[in-house]
């Protein structure tokens, strides 16, 4: 699932930790707005057998991705779906390496996105995912993406889903969850934080008509304190931060975003993202600022340069000399 002056969203690259570029292997306190998960449906009995193969550790992890993808190559009935559900919810079968469970749950991720057709179950069962402190931090991050694919898919993505678009309402959940756990105090430390962030930045982005209003005023006041001095936040969290602003909200974070960008003693792991979120974020009162720093400062020129160019395309003027 592979996710154009200097692209905006070569702010991913700068995130450190935001793991936007979707991964091929690729709790919280639930907001009181937003419904609990309904709980996982139970497993069929008996275990569907065309798929048995999947907790067999004697076989390799990547022979069993592969008669994975074959057996449900052409359909997957009812019973093996919530087989699917089930697997995802419980650990990795005993002996099975974690890492290589995860890039089986990877793919067992994929088909459940393209043979599911329940939006709603679709939906609560990756939220339950996200929000359980139970699940690995890749697996959680997994579902963030999952979730970002269903709601805003690609024409050239690989997989090809039943699953029909969300509802506004499912949606809304859907995001809430993702704005909830972008917050949450304790993924501060996970890659969760800088993905979900990095989801609703392309979602706000693209033309995928989903309504991201209510999930970005949730964050606006984390964000506020995420680009303060003496934030808590590791340093990954913010460069994310910063990027996520200058999109989600670029008319309230502007002053801030240009205090971090001009600091002339800040670190450049901060300022780099801040001078390219004024591309977006700016106004014609940052052309001398962003043409001096391009001309003084080697490590920042680029970045600089860049961040007029898209200005100045956005406001429709000429760059200034």
């Amino acid at each position: 699932m592979s996710r154009t002056a200097l692209p905006y969203f070569l702010h991913v690259i700068l995130c450190g930790a935001c793991v936007f570029a979707w991964k091929n292997l690729t709790s919280r306190a639930t907001l009181d707005a937003t419904p609990a998960p309904a709980a996982l449906a139970p497993l069929a009995t008996p275990q569907p057998n065309r798929l048995a193969f999947l907790t067999n550790i004697g076989l390799p992890y990547e022979v069993r991705i592969t008669q994975l993808r074959n057996t449900l190559a052409t359909e997957c009935s009812e019973s093996e779906i919530r087989f699917l559900y089930q697997l995802l919810e419980k650990a990795p079968p005993r002996g099975e390496l974690p890492e290589q469970w995860y890039v089986i749950a990877n793919d067992i991720m994929t088909q459940i996105l393209a043979h599911e057709t329940d939006p709603q179950r679709f939906s609560n069962n990756f939220i339950g995912i996200l929000n359980s402190p139970h699940q690995p931090e890749v697996i959680r991050d997994h579902s963030v993406q999952f979730l970002a694919t269903w709601l805003n898919p690609r024409a050239a993505q690989a997989t090809t889903s039943s699953l029909p678009t969300a509802s506004p309402e499912i949606a809304g959940q859907v995001l809430e969850s993702l704005a909830a756990a972008a917050i949450d105090p304790s993924l501060e430390h996970s890659t969760i934080p800088s993905t979900t962030l990095m989801t609703l930045v392309d979602l706000k982005r693209s033309d995928s008509g989903v309504d991201c209003r209510q999930a970005i005023s949730t964050l606006k006041p984390w964000l506020g304190r995420a680009l303060q001095d003496g934030s808590t936040l590791s340093n990954s969290i913010r460069v994310c931060a910063v990027a996520a602003a200058g999109i989600l909200a670029p008319e309230v974070f502007r002053p801030a975003i240009r205090y971090i960008a001009y600091q002339g003693n800040g670190g450049s792991s901060l300022r780099l993202p801040a001078i390219t979120a004024l591309g977006q974020a700016g106004d014609e009162a940052d052309f001398p600022k962003l043409r001096q720093i391009a001309s003084s400062s080697p490590d920042l020129n680029y970045a600089a340069q860049n961040a007029a160019d898209s200005l100045a395309s956005r406001l429709g003027l000429a760059v200034p000399k």
